[in-house]
């Protein structure tokens, strides 16, 4: 029993450190944008470290206690969450994606038309595999299998333990956004498939046009998919919510109109539903299309909210980093940080990570009053020593059966 207790509690552990982290562009493969870790968002605008890299940065993730983040001049960076120390960096040959992990891999795409696949301890490359055009996209990696798309009009399903292609899928017209896959299903925007001008959301099966809907704007917005919806923004000012299933008579459930081109991908946490607009307003909409609050800021969103522990982060076009209370719009705090692109911030280990066009990676939080930020590392070892120390301990209180005697006859 006791030796039950030591393997299972590790492994609880484990769990409960994995949820806390945000591996891909919009926290998982369905891009909800939001993470129900237990761990608390920084109250204040405290800022832990700023890593200072070559060039514009991307979106942010983070996984095994490591950020990892793309440049505009063609590095992926892997830093030390805790102390903001780059760990290793890669050069590719062109402007570099939002990365996406997967046990213990992480995968890009490039500029120079080239999706990326790295050891994410030692940044040493496993493989890539060439596009016909650059990748803006992030990937989505689910049940060992990367999709991503390319400037090529194709949206590509690759092995991800090596560099074989599964299927394609081309557009008449190039995709601006990422995929989002949920039940077998790859969810993306982009320009009309069938026609001659228009723009669409689809959803693929297998690399085979599953349905297709027409929005009347252009699609950066990446879509979220929850609970076989699909919501995302459209340059014709909406935010849609879409029906994910197949062969439905009314596709769409209800469409909420902004005062701008909606680009920011949305967040989806506790039925609310959080995006911004180019209107310069965060919007909070309920699951039924109707506004729950709007918050303005001043300038344009094109970044995507983050949602945890009741917080939206969100960062504006005028600079700021925002943090506001998703119940009631009240900004908890804000920090200029200066502009941020597309850029959007990662929640994870209870702090928020977020990245610059003049190459600045911001942590904000604390990790503690020690010089090098290194308390948590050192908390977390010491966790990860009583836990085997408790292992052993079960292992010597299990006693062998004693041999029986055998008495000698006379």
């Amino acid at each position: 029993m006791r030796v039950v207790i030591a393997i299972i509690v590790p492994l609880l552990l484990l769990g409960a450190v994995q949820a806390q982290e945000w591996p891909t562009f919009g926290h998982d493969a369905q891009r909800t944008g939001y993470t129900d870790s237990p761990a608390s968002t920084p109250a204040t605008d405290e800022i832990a470290w700023i890593f200072d890299a070559d060039g514009g940065l991307s979106s942010p993730v983070v996984d095994g206690y490591k950020v990892f983040v793309g440049s505009e001049k063609g590095y992926l960076y892997a830093i030390n969450v805790f102390n903001g120390r780059d760990i290793w960096k890669f050069k590719a040959g062109g402007e570099v994606s939002s990365p996406t992990v997967a046990e213990g891999r992480v995968y890009f795409g490039s500029h120079d038309n080239s999706v990326y696949c790295l050891r994410a301890d030692n940044g040493k490359e496993i493989w890539s595999y060439s596009t016909g055009g650059p990748i803006y996209s992030s990937p989505a990696v689910v049940d060992n299998v990367v999709f991503i798309a390319s400037f090529d009009n194709r949206v590509y399903a690759l092995d991800a333990h090596e560099n074989t292609k599964l299927w394609e899928f081309q557009s008449t017209y190039v995709i601006m956004s990422s995929p989002a896959v949920a039940e077998n299903r790859v969810y993306i925007g982009l320009r009309r498939v069938m026609g001659s001008e228009g723009w669409s959301v689809v959803s693929l099966d297998n690399g085979n046009l599953a349905w297709e809907f027409q929005t009347g704007g252009h699609i950066e917005s990446t879509p979220a998919v929850v609970e076989n919806r699909v919501y995302v923004g459209s340059d014709d000012n909406y935010v849609y919510c879409l029906d994910a299933r197949d062969n439905v008579d009314n596709r769409v459930i209800w469409q909420f109109k902004t005062g701008g081109q909606v680009r920011s991908a949305p967040a989806v946490a506790d039925n609310v539903i959080f995006v911004g607009s180019n209107d310069g307003f965060v919007y909070a909409i309920n699951t039924d299309g109707e506004e729950v609050w709007k918050r303005k800021t001043d300038g344009a969103i094109v970044s995507s909210p983050a949602a945890a522990d009741n917080m939206v982060f969100v960062a504006s076009s005028d600079g700021y980093l925002y943090a506001i209370n998703a119940a009631n719009s009240e900004i908890a705090w804000k920090r200029y940080i200066g502009n941020t692109g597309r850029a959007s911030p990662a929640i994870a280990y209870g702090k928020v990570f977020i990245g610059t066009e003049d190459g600045k990676l911001y942590c904000f939080g604390s990790w503690g009053q020690v010089k090098g930020g290194d308390i948590g590392k050192g908390f977390i070892y010491l966790f990860i020593a009583a836990l085997l120390i408790l292992t052993l301990w079960g292992l010597t209180r299990l006693k062998p059966p004693r041999p029986k005697r055998v008495r000698k006859k006379k």
